[in-house]
């Protein structure tokens, strides 16, 4: 079961950039942070990538409508997204203070 649990954690990589004033440990700490806030929120590692996947469509076939315009399920796969990285993001940053604005993180598929 290891072996599945270090396959999912493998998918991807989280970046955080823009921040130059953070040390590598403490750049580290707010990925690991991140990355733990948003797979408890989306239901687990091998959830993130599809999730995400999943947002980036919505948006992007709802890219110009009004916002009744797209469907329940696709208003459900954003709002699931858009709290999932705004907790994360939260739990990533709340411990460095509030000098980052620039600060973003990236998700990059392996």
């Amino acid at each position: 079961m290891s072996n599945t649990n270090s396959a999912f954690q493998s998918q991807y990589k989280v970046n955080l950039v823009e921040c130059p004033t953070l040390t590598a440990e403490q750049r580290a700490a707010a990925e690991l942070r991140f990355r733990m806030a948003l797979e408890f929120a989306v239901g687990g590692p091998e959830y993130v990538l599809p999730s995400l996947q999943a947002y980036m469509l919505a948006q992007t076939l709802n890219e110009g409508l009004p916002l009744e315009g797209a469907s329940e399920a696709e208003e459900q796969v954003i709002a699931l997204w858009q709290h999932a990285e705004t907790d994360a993001i939260l739990a990533a940053m709340r411990p460095l203070g509030d000098n980052l604005d620039n600060a973003r993180f990236e998700i990059l598929p392996l």
